[in-house]
């Protein structure tokens, strides 16, 4: 017997390949309480379509996931639906309105702080009042709601990549994310901070087949504006097996912040099913510190986890204790990747740039010199344990509300209380502003003092060196000595050109004397010019020779590049279409690649059960 529909809601988040996890699972909450539900993705701050999306689907609430970044728009776009849609109720959540749910409400009926499944609950109830709800529960994970979204965006159901989640929080304190963040941190009155307050504590409602470590998970991160929720093995499994059994997909990613970290009960409970009854091989995240337990290691190759993220950030110690809260030791890198690489586990690291240099209370290498030193970190990892097979550079953005974004604010590098001019992207040019030289703690006392600050003309060079950094990040940390490389391209005083980055790569493979790597990418070369030749012109690519060398699986590279320069360049290979494309073909080629024998030895347990 089909249910009664009790109501139509719309969901909408900012366009991304990777599939919005936390309105699917929002979205089947809605599907279990007999709600009809769509989805809708604003591309590029583009709400015209969303705002038919309105008109057809006739909504009875819409919700909305907001991040610092994407909220001056959303505000914008919400005033007028209220203008011209004034029967629909309108819901904020997600992390700008947990940080800002006061100015959220301005602009919405309900503002949902922190996890949302609870507060979502009594609004299709009907039980919740207008205005700020916080987070009163915490509720069991619903199974996402694929079927509905995948019907209106079959691009991510034919995505051979596709992502799950296993428990949200994080015990550790990174000053970048607002996982580290407490009550104190919101821009709220006494009365909303107490609200919250009074939620910690509170058990999880749960199935009873959760095993008990779930519990004691769960009791983590009180305090935490955001604190664990920990889902069920059944659960997660059975999320994963209709994944396997209904669409088309090769790998499966972990979006947990820190993945296995229970390793007595929950860990093992998940590995001992995975393979048998899902078959996918899947990629996670986890830190450096977990990766020195190689029981937790080898649990998770029995898993089926065949890649690893982990994050650097910072390539100075200094920095990555006081500016980060990262307080891990160098060494600890080095022997993690070595017990990763050994298990032959693919490994991608991550690291900001830009970050607010010279505050620190002892001196650091500044601005554009401390990152290019992530860029030997990672080039002499690789050299030293044959990982990381990728890294992944971003640049920073202050976000309000988050303790590094308060800490930029505080010591005078940012000063724009609501962040209008945050993008909503990690690859865009920095918006600090940059001492000149390290100045130490007193900076906070100084910082009025524009003689200790980059002037403009100098602000605007290191800016530019930092986004072309991120732009060639991929590539260099692919070369042998590839921080020489990338520091003599970006300090030379000459325009940034693909005959520049091309002619001087070349020049730095040759005078590499005896390096086995070098002499074999300048032997491809050839082979590289000769299939460049026999492609469609785009400028700038035949100049790119000894780059696509420097590459794994080289003419892949080339094809996606000549692929996004005709679909997204019109014709035209600028660089910043250049670093997506090579950006792109790295995960897909490289890091989350499975060729068929390694499919087939994931699958055979699960074949063999099916």
């Amino acid at each position: 017997m089909v249910k009664k529909s009790k109501g139509r809601l719309l969901l909408g988040a900012s366009y991304s390949v990777i599939e919005p996890l936390g309105i699917l699972h929002l979205g089947g909450l809605a599907r279990d309480l007999s709600w009809e539900r769509n989805y809708h993705l604003v591309k590029d701050h583009d709400f015209e379509p969303f705002f038919e999306a309105v008109k057809d689907f006739k909504p009875n609430i819409i919700g909305f996931n907001i991040y610092t970044g994407n909220h001056l728009q959303l505000f914008e776009a919400y005033d007028r639906l209220k203008k011209d849609f004034p029967n629909i109720a309108t819901i904020i959540g997600g992390p700008h309105a947990t940080y800002f749910p006061s100015d959220s409400l301005l602009h919405s009926d309900y503002v949902v702080m922190s996890e949302g499944f609870h507060s979502l609950t009594k609004i299709l109830n009907g039980e919740a009042e207008k205005g700020i709800l916080t987070m009163t529960q915490k509720q069991r994970f619903p199974l996402p709601d694929r079927e509905a979204f995948y019907r209106e965006y079959p691009e991510h159901a034919k995505s051979k990549i596709k992502s799950f989640i296993t428990m949200t929080g994080c015990p550790y304190k990174c000053t970048y994310c607002y996982n580290s963040s407490e009550p104190e941190d919101i821009k709220a009155t006494p009365e909303i901070i107490a609200m919250v307050k009074s939620s910690f504590n509170l058990p999880v409602i749960s199935d009873t087949s959760s095993c008990s470590s779930e519990s004691k998970l769960n009791k983590l991160g009180f305090g935490r504006l955001f604190p664990f929720n920990v889902r069920s093995v059944n659960d997660v499994i059975a999320e994963a097996r209709e994944i396997a059994e209904k669409w088309p997909t090769q790998v499966l990613y972990c979006q947990d912040d820190v993945h296995g970290f229970d390793i007595k009960e929950w860990l093992p409970q998940f590995s001992e099913r995975y393979l048998d009854e899902v078959g996918i091989p899947y990629h996670a995240q986890m830190r450096w510190e977990m990766v020195k337990d190689e029981n937790r290691l080898d649990i998770l190759k029995d898993a089926g986890c065949f890649g690893l993220t982990l994050a650097i950030e910072a390539a100075d110690p200094v920095i990555r204790k006081e500016v980060l809260d990262r307080a891990m030791p160098q060494e600890l890198m080095y022997e993690g990747m070595k017990k990763l690489v050994d298990r032959d586990f693919k490994i991608r690291t991550e690291q900001i740039t830009a970050l607010p240099y010279g505050a620190t209370t002892l001196p650091t290498k500044m601005n554009l010199d401390a990152d290019l030193e992530l860029v030997k970190l990672n080039v002499d990892l690789r050299e030293q344990t044959g990982g990381p097979t990728m890294a992944w550079f971003s640049t920073f953005a202050p976000y309000a509300g988050v303790k590094l974004g308060e800490y930029s604010h505080e010591h005078g590098f940012y000063s724009i209380p609501d962040n209008y001019d945050v993008p909503d992207t990690f690859f865009d040019k920095s918006v600090l502003k940059f001492l000149k030289e390290w100045v130490g703690p007193d900076l906070k006392h100084m910082k009025d003092n524009s003689e200790i600050w980059l002037n403009e003309t100098d602000l605007e060079i290191y800016r530019a060196q930092n986004a072309e950094l991120r732009k060639i990040s991929y590539f260099v940390t692919q070369v042998p000595q590839g921080h020489i490389l990338a520091e003599f391209y970006l300090k030379k005083n000459e325009p940034f050109s693909y005959e520049r980055l091309g002619r001087e790569t070349q020049q730095h493979l040759l005078q590499l004397k005896n390096n086995i790597e070098a002499e074999k990418i300048i032997e491809n070369m050839t082979r590289i010019k000769n299939y460049i030749d026999k492609l469609p012109v785009i400028d700038g690519l035949k100049a790119l020779v000894p780059y696509f060398a420097c590459l794994p699986k080289s003419e892949l590279a080339i094809e996606r590049a000549v692929k996004y320069a005709h679909e997204k360049g019109n014709g035209h290979l600028e660089s910043k279409l250049l670093s997506t494309a090579v950006r792109h073909h790295l995960y897909d080629e490289v890091l989350y690649h499975v060729d068929h024998q390694e499919r087939s030895i994931y699958q055979e347990r699960y074949l063999a059960k099916v």
